[in-house]
């Protein structure tokens, strides 16, 4: 999702900026839990309300 923040401090909902083939690399530098979902909240219209796989690598 993208939820940017607006200068006075408030959320709102755009458009998102993801695309096949983009990614995110994260480093954990100490023991983590990591929630992952890809399902948007019901009143977002994110990806026309149809979610798509999304997949996962730790090593």
């Amino acid at each position: 999702m993208n939820v940017p923040v607006s200068p006075d401090g408030g959320l709102t909902f755009a458009d998102g900026i993801s695309a096949p083939g983009r990614y995110v690399e994260m480093i954990a530098e100490m023991d983590v839990i990591c929630l992952i979902s890809n399902c948007p909240q019901l009143n977002n219209p994110c990806n026309g309300w149809n979610p798509t796989p999304v997949e996962v690598l730790i090593f």
